[in-house]
């Protein structure tokens, strides 16, 4: 069998509906954008074209058949196919903010070219191939703490070793996994970036464990409405105010199925995630210190990646552009402190880092005005030369 029939390297303008992707696809900040083995629907190229250029490489096959196809060729050619993998690799870090990795895109062809598996992935891989995996690169990017990236390593552990032995815990997530490809991959980002604020907070290890509990299964009372309302909610762009009330208080009853998931802590994260600093949220007008820790966390790391990722409306923006909407919340909807961390541990904009404008160019941050009160605002260095400075968007 010829290889062109059992698979294609497409670029983004040669894309098609129906298309199905051999790799999981990332964002450029790090964060899961389509799982492995996707069909792309039309709204989801388009938000890929977003982040990535025309001439971005992808592996994909046409039909449900040339998958299978693929699959059975792929174990009879581990070879060929790693070394298709690793040359998508090489093209792609040029667009990311953190290292990828083989595991990344195909932990089966890495663990049979080596004997011993990384520890410190083994709670990733465990929930589901893929998923997890640039949660670690993220960490590792994010602080240069030795201490801090050996606590991380601790409670990796700590997280495998609930999720192997809670069964009730590991069939919430599999509820979520089965039930729409948006809850999933939202909550799985909303949870690495809520894991990135708490210990950046230096929550304790109990405390950092709940968050991401919290976290995972914030939005899971959907799983209990039919998916043509949820995706109509979604399309809508969250207007049904009723659907959001009854989503708080269905997710913390399905959770109860979990005795760890009942805990104070990551009930009121989850029933407090769609209150707002300012008073005016829901379901109970709570305002500042009165909205959960966890709560306040999470509505952050919501709204970013739904920015990102383009859920809401299918309206995506590029990272910087998130960003930017999510530090005007400040004070009125969501928690300033907060808020702040979270600027600052990222890795958009930090001396160095390259970012993508919003005519699609690839620029260097070489430095800021006046980063403590204008985080937002650096001064980028095209590749032909030419100064860009952010400020001038004001």
């Amino acid at each position: 069998m010829a290889n062109d029939l059992v698979y294609q390297v497409k670029t983004m303008r040669e894309l098609r509906v129906d298309d199905i992707v051999l790799h999981p696809i990332y964002r450029p900040d790090g964060l899961l954008f389509v799982k492995k083995y996707k069909k792309l629907t039309e709204s989801v190229i388009k938000h890929i074209k977003k982040h990535f250029p025309l001439d971005y490489p992808l592996l994909v096959v046409e039909s449900e058949e040339q998958l299978q196809q693929f699959l059975q060729f792929k174990q009879e050619n581990e070879e060929e196919i790693y070394e298709q993998f690793q040359k998508l690799l090489t093209v792609h870090q040029k667009y990311m903010h953190i290292p990828l990795s083989m595991e990344m895109y195909d932990e089966q062809l890495v663990k049979r070219k080596k004997e011993t598996k990384d520890k410190q992935e083994e709670f990733f891989k465990r929930i589901h191939p893929n998923v997890f995996m640039p949660m670690w690169r993220i960490f590792e990017q994010t602080f240069d703490s030795l201490r801090m990236l050996q606590r991380m390593k601790r409670l990796n552990e700590q997280l495998n070793d609930i999720i192997s032995k809670d069964e009730a815990i590991f069939a919430l997530f599999n509820r979520m996994y089965h039930y729409h490809d948006v809850l999933v991959v939202h909550s799985l980002n909303t949870m690495c970036l809520s894991l990135m604020i708490g210990v950046a907070l230096e929550l304790s290890d109990e405390e950092i464990i709940d968050l991401a509990l919290a976290a995972l299964f914030a939005d899971i009372g959907f799983t209990e409405v039919p998916k043509e309302e949820f995706v109509h909610y979604l399309n809508s762009g969250k207007r049904n105010q009723e659907l959001i009330k009854e989503h708080l208080r269905l997710s913390v009853e399905v959770i109860s199925t979990s005795p760890h998931c009942r805990r104070k802590s990551i009930v009121y994260g989850i029933l407090d995630h769609h209150e707002e600093y300012g008073g005016t949220g829901f379901p109970n007008k709570k305002q500042k210190e009165q909205i959960h820790l966890f709560g306040r966390i999470i509505a952050i790391a919501q709204l970013y990646d739904e920015l990102v990722g383009g859920y809401v409306k299918e309206e995506s923006r590029l990272s910087f552009e998130a960003l930017e909407e999510v530090w005007k919340q400040g004070g009125a909807k969501m928690d300033p402190n907060i808020i702040r961390i979270f600027v600052d541990k990222s890795r958009i904009y930090k001396v160095g880092e390259w970012v993508r404008l919003p005519n699609n160019e690839l620029a260097q941050v070489i430095g800021f005005k006046d980063y403590m009160r204008y985080p937002l605002h650096p001064i980028v260095k095209k590749r032909n030369g030419e100064i860009y400075d952010f400020s001038i968007r004001l």
